[in-house]
């Protein structure tokens, strides 16, 4: 007996090492596709429940977020996403030192190793009365402390996912289309709660005080979110990828090349997937009003503003580009206006009444209170407390926001880790920015995150948007998506985001 193989042994092994290895690769394809496709749909359903704005929503979306991150970690979902591209090695060495800051202030707050903080005055004053009292920290609710940074922690793992499986312009695209079936999920709810209790219920959560009278009570428009400022800033970011689609789309196969100084036909343009972008965007637009967001509508005007100069900016065929936008806009102004207008209009009006004087004085107090314990803070999460304690006597009702997250962040971790603090979000957004005016055809990608962050963010400088996890985890995805865009754009042969070069 030998050990040679009999004649066609050795083809059957090779053959069936080839079977092995497609079949390995068939699997890790599913994987990936399953990874990316459970990213997607977290995002994607994230807003239904409340905005995931309560511990039994967002913890569990938490808790997907890290396994997610661990498969990713592992590479399903993507090749080559955590490789650094040229010119990357400089802002992610600053963007993970801020998030170090940020990280290390938090822990210091809920320990007794830090310098005293006017909060321990307040643990003197709790010793002396109970008899007791818990070892003094910088923080008012170490608890609350925790779920803030939980929150926190989550947001970086779904920036380091998309940074990773959006290198691929193909899903970057999707994730697009993806804010904007999400959004239409919380419409299409709107829409319903609307005809039925006049937006006065969420689910069995009754929206205003005292009972709800079906001849007489209206409430603003919220969809699955409590607060109507919310609905409209998820709404506008939503807009604005749908203008990001609308005309930043793939040519048509069917439609001829353009000479040099041709315009292309109107006809040719108006295809059924933009009619439909269009019609959703009309939508959005007139639930964004409903909502009366004075902010909300603001913000997203800025948004779509921004996102069309910088596509359009020194582009081929801008001149007809300008043209067919502006004519756009007026139609949506006036069509969507007369249908929707009047509870915006209507919130106008008491611009220096109710509840924006209520928000002055907010913001009073967020400034006494700074001024209380300017260097440590008092604590992540801990401004309902403070407030409580600080809270002006012409504001009868409570509050737990100071309805501006910048604000709010200087209050809670003190002015010198602030910096860090919003550095983390302005780094990333900056970059996508970079990445909308770089010459190139891809510009849209990273243009389009960098509107579609542009409306949360600036509307958080007079609102809590970023503060609700639903919105903070669309933005987060979005400023990874225009990080890996600006650095490590790659796309299939012969698909473009954008018609121009």
């Amino acid at each position: 007996m030998t050990d040679q193989a009999w004649p066609g042994q050795e083809d059957e092994n090779e053959t069936a090492l080839a079977s092995r290895r497609e079949r390995f690769w068939l699997v890790r394809g599913l994987a990936n596709w399953l990874a990316i496709g459970l990213f997607i749909l977290l995002l994607v359903v994230s807003p239904l429940p409340m905005g995931a704005n309560r511990d039994w929503a967002w913890s569990p979306l938490a808790i997907v977020v890290g396994i997610l991150a661990v498969l990713c970690a592992a590479g399903l979902g993507t090749r080559d996403g955590f490789k650094l591209a040229p010119g990357e090695r400089a802002p992610l060495l600053l963007l993970i030192g801020c998030f170090a800051v940020y990280i290390a202030v938090a822990f210091l707050q809920m320990s007794t190793v830090g310098v005293p903080s006017r909060a321990a005055t307040l643990y003197g004053q709790a010793g002396a009365i109970l008899g007791h009292a818990h070892a003094a920290v910088a923080t008012l609710a170490i608890d609350v402390s925790r779920n803030v940074l939980l929150k926190s922690l989550a947001c970086a793992l779904i920036f380091a996912i998309a940074r990773a499986m959006c290198v691929d312009q193909r899903r970057a695209r999707v994730l697009l289309t993806a804010l904007v079936v999400s959004a239409l999920l919380v419409v299409v709810y709107a829409l319903l709660m609307q005809a039925t209790t006049h937006s006065c219920y969420l689910g069995s959560y009754l929206k205003k005080q005292f009972d709800y009278n079906p001849a007489s009570d209206h409430c603003l428009m919220s969809g699955t979110f409590v607060n109507s400022n919310s609905f409209a800033c998820f709404v506008g970011m939503a807009l604005v990828a749908a203008v990001a689609l609308l005309f930043g789309g793939n040519r048509p196969h069917r439609e001829p090349e353009l000479d040099d100084g041709e315009e292309e036909s109107p006809l040719n343009w108006l295809t059924g997937r933009r009619l439909v972008l269009i019609a959703l965007a009309i939508v959005f637009m007139g639930c964004l009003l409903i909502s009366g967001s004075r902010g909300g509508f603001t913000a997203s005007v800025a948004g779509v503003v921004a996102l069309l100069f910088l596509m359009l900016r020194e582009s081929s065929g801008g001149v007809f580009q300008l043209r067919r936008t502006v004519v756009i806009a007026v139609l949506f102004s006036i069509v969507v206006g007369l249908i929707a207008g009047g509870a915006l209009v209507q919130k106008m009006s008491t611009l220096t009444e109710g509840g924006s004087a209520n928000r002055i004085a907010i913001w009073r107090t967020s400034l006494a209170a700074i001024g209380q314990s300017p260097w440590l803070g008092w604590g992540l999460g801990s401004f309902p407390d403070i407030y409580t304690m600080l809270q002006p006597p012409e504001v009868s009702l409570p509050n737990d926001k100071a309805h501006s997250t910048p604000l709010e962040t200087i209050v809670e971790i003190g002015i010198p880790a602030s910096i860090p603090t919003l550095m983390i979000v302005l780094v990333p957004w900056f970059v996508c920015l970079e990445g909308a005016r770089q010459r190139h055809r891809h510009r849209g990608l990273p243009a389009a995150a960098f509107a579609i962050s542009a409306v949360a963010i600036l509307h958080s400088t007079i609102d809590f948007s970023l503060q609700i996890p639903a919105i903070a985890f669309w933005v987060s995805a979005f400023l990874g998506l225009g990080w890996a865009q600006t650095f490590g754009r790659r796309a299939p042969l012969g698909r473009h985001f954008t018609d121009h070069p």
